[in-house]
C-alpha cells in the first residue's frame, strides 16, 4: 500500500526501527488489476529457487509464496466438489501480492502505476521486513477470545493478509471471535450504480465476503464484518443495501462500535481476552488506538497492535 502527504514523514524514516532483512529478492511483476480508480492490485512472481520467500507478504499470505504443485486425479469424469478441487489444483507459481494506491509524488508507487504494458514482466527487487504480524507478539494466543481488526482505506492491506491466513489454516478455534471494522470512501461516479457495483469498488470486499462464506461452512472461527462508508451522501443517490454477510453504516467508526465488537451475544465483555490490530490513516489510527486503550482496559497498549506507513 502506498500513499503520500506533503507533511508526512518519509517511509524510510518512519520505518527505520522496523526489523528487516538485508537481502534483496528479485521478483517479476506478473499481474496488474485495477480494483477501483485509485487502487491497483499487483502480483509479483517469485523465482522457484527462492524457497524461503514466504514471510514478506502484504496482501497475500505466506502460503501464496510457496510453490503449489498440481494434484493427481484418476482419469474419468468428475462432478461437483471433486471437479472444483481438480480445477483449483492445477498448480501455480509462488507470488507476493501488493495493493498500491495511486500516488504520483511517491516514486515507487508512480512506477507501479505506469501503463500495464510498460511494466508487466519487469523485474524489481524487494526487501523483507516489518513487525505488524500474526500471531500477536508477547500475547499468549490460547488466552485470546476476541480479535478486533480496524481498517481505514488501504489500511485493509495487512489485515486481509492475516484474515486470509487464518482462513486457510487447518486449526479449529470455535472460541475465537473475529470482528472486522472497515472504514472506506467510495470513488466518484457511482451515483446511479447498483448496490453490487458500489460494493465491488471497496478494496478486498469480495475476498472478505468469501472468507465469511467459507467460515459459515467450516466454522473454524466466528467472523463478522462491519463496513463504514464515510462519503455515501456525497457520492450516491441512495445508500447500497446491506447483503446478508456485511452490515453497512453510512458513517465513521465510533467508540460504541468498538465496544460492541468485544461484547458477546449474552452481553458479557472480557476485554482482557481481546487483542486488536489497527491500520489506517495516521489520524484515524491514533484515534482508534486511544479509544481501544480505554475500551479494552489496556492503558499501555500491550494488546493493541498498529501500523503506520505514512
Amino acid at each position: 500500500m502506498s500513499s503520500q502527504r506533503e507533511d508526512s514523514i518519509p517511509h524510510e524514516l518512519r520505518t527505520a526501527a522496523e526489523p528487516r532483512q538485508n537481502r534483496l529478492y528479485p521478483v517479476r511483476l506478473s499481474h496488474v488489476e485495477q480494483v477501483n480508480p485509485s487502487v491497483r492490485l499487483l502480483q509479483f512472481a517469485i523465482p522457484s529457487q527462492e524457497s524461503s520467500a514466504g514471510g514478506f507478504t502484504i496482501t497475500s499470505t505466506p502460503a501464496d509464496a510457496q510453490l503449489l504443485p498440481p494434484l493427481d486425479f484418476p482419469p474419468g469424469p468428475m462432478f461437483g466438489e471433486e471437479a472444483g478441487i481438480a480445477m483449483a489444483s492445477q498448480g501455480r507459481s509462488p507470488y507476493v501480492e501488493l495493493a498500491v494506491q495511486e500516488s504520483p509524488s511517491n516514486p515507487s508507487a508512480a512506477w507501479l502505476w505506469k501503463p500495464k504494458d510498460d511494466i508487466l514482466g519487469k523485474e524489481v527487487n524487494i526487501r523483507v521486513g516489518g513487525s505488524f504480524v500474526w500471531p500477536p507478539t508477547g500475547v499468549e494466543l490460547h488466552k485470546v477470545q476476541n480479535v478486533v481488526f480496524v481498517a481505514g482505506g488501504v489500511g485493509i492491506n495487512p489485515l486481509i493478509s492475516i484474515l486470509s491466513h487464518l482462513n486457510s489454516q487447518s486449526f479449529n478455534a470455535h472460541y475465537l471471535n473475529v470482528h472486522l471494522l472497515y472504514s472506506s470512501r467510495l470513488p466518484n461516479g457511482l451515483e446511479t450504480a447498483s448496490s453490487q457495483a458500489v460494493l465491488e469498488q471497496v478494496l478486498f470486499l469480495s475476498r472478505l465476503r468469501q472468507i465469511i462464506r467459507t467460515q459459515l461452512q467450516l466454522r473454524k472461527f466466528n467472523i463478522s464484518l462491519q463496513l463504514f462508508l464515510t462519503n455515501i451522501k456525497s457520492c450516491l443517490l441512495e445508500p447500497p443495501s446491506s447483503p446478508s454477510d456485511v452490515t453497512i453504516h453510512p458513517r465513521r467508526i465510533g467508540e460504541d462500535d468498538l465496544r460492541a465488537a468485544i461484547t458477546d451475544k449474552d452481553g458479557e465483555m472480557d476485554p482482557r481476552k481481546t487483542v486488536s490490530y489497527i491500520c489506517g490513516p495516521p489520524g484515524m489510527t491514533d484515534e482508534m488506538v486511544d479509544r481501544l486503550k480505554k475500551v479494552i482496559d489496556d492503558p499501555e497498549g500491550q494488546r493493541i497492535f498498529y501500523e503506520k506507513w505514512w
